[in-house]
């Protein structure tokens, strides 16, 4: 007979675990939906996801997705969903890089995941993944050099005006 694996941990029990984990890093805790949230600068992302990875109580063993996000003046955003099979818990890691610095520390050597989903962030809204082995385009041709899924990217205009999207064309600077 097989063993069952023990049901998830409820989202504010990690919410929790984290404060007591991350209470000393410039780090804020929160909560989505669906998972705790970690809102965490780039110069301190790393450490944040060694301590995930590592640390015996968290356990975040697998990397889900990572979705880069372009939030205008803001910056470029990125999201990363972790899991850990042995606490059954998950998380999301929320990096801002400022505007015009787009740099993020690579974690393809923690979770080789990462490898696609930091190109495919890196082509189509422009974040620099330092550290990264081959920050090649996966989905544009290689001498494309324009991120699609920012707001701001040149064929924005055009594609509204082709009735693509129904907003405004162009993004206000």
């Amino acid at each position: 007979m097989s063993k069952q694996a023990p049901p998830a941990k409820p989202i504010d029990q990690v919410v929790k675990l984290l404060e007591q984990r991350f209470g000393k890093l410039p780090v804020t805790i929160d909560q989505t939906a669906t998972d705790a949230n970690i809102h965490v600068a780039p110069e301190h992302f790393r450490a944040v996801v060694e301590e995930l990875k590592n640390h015996r109580d968290l356990a975040f063993d697998f990397l889900r997705n990572i979705v880069g996000i372009d939030m205008q003046e803001e910056g470029l955003a990125c999201k990363y969903q972790f899991f850990s099979y042995r606490h059954r818990h998950a998380v999301q890691v929320s990096v801002l890089t400022p505007p015009g610095n787009p740099h993020i520390p690579s974690i393809t050597d923690l979770y080789p995941a990462a490898n696609w989903h930091e190109r495919e962030a890196a082509e189509m809204v422009g974040l620099v993944f330092d550290g990264h082995p081959n920050l090649k385009n996966l989905l544009l041709d290689e001498d494309v050099r324009i991120h699609p899924l920012l707001k701001a990217h040149p064929l924005q205009k055009a594609e509204i005006l082709q009735g693509i999207e129904d907003t405004t064309p162009g993004f206000p600077f």
